[in-house]
C-alpha cells in the first residue's frame, strides 16, 4: 500500500542524511499528503539527480504547496532544471528558498519556471 498522511502539512528533513533510496519514500508520502504547505529539505548532500526527479514529480501532486527550502542543498544544472519543472506545477507556490549555490546556467530553467507559478512572493 501507499503511506498516507492526510494531514500532514510540514516537512522538515535538515541536515538530515537523506540518500535517494529515502527520497522516495518521501516522494510517496508527499504524493499522498493533499494539504501539504511547507517543505524544508536545507543542506542535504546525498541527494542525485535521481532523488530530485522523485521529489519533483511527487511536488507535481501537492496541491497546497506553499513553500519550498533547499538552502545549501547541492544542486547541479540537471536537478535544478527537473525542479524548475515541478515549479510549474504548483500554482500555490509563494516561496521558494534555494540559497546561494547556483550557477550561471541553473538560473535559466528556474527563471523560465517562476513564470507559472502566479503565487511566487519570495526566491531567496
Amino acid at each position: 500500500g501507499h503511506p498516507t498522511c492526510p494531514a500532514l502539512q510540514s516537512i522538515s528533513l535538515i541536515c538530515s542524511d537523506l540518500t535517494d533510496n529515502g527520497m522516495e519514500l518521501l516522494s510517496e508520502a508527499i504524493r499522498f499528503s493533499a494539504v501539504l504547505q511547507n517543505i524544508s529539505l536545507d543542506f542535504l548532500r546525498l541527494i542525485t539527480v535521481d532523488g530530485m526527479k522523485l521529489l519533483s514529480e511527487a511536488i507535481q501532486h501537492a496541491p497546497a504547496l506553499r513553500s519550498i527550502s533547499f538552502a545549501y542543498f547541492d544542486f547541479t544544472d540537471d536537478s535544478l532544471k527537473i525542479l524548475s519543472e515541478a515549479i510549474r506545477h504548483a500554482p500555490e507556490l509563494q516561496s521558494i528558498s534555494i540559497g546561494s549555490n547556483i550557477t550561471g546556467n541553473g538560473m535559466k530553467p528556474l527563471s523560465e519556471a517562476i513564470r507559472f507559478a502566479p503565487a511566487l512572493q519570495s526566491i531567496s
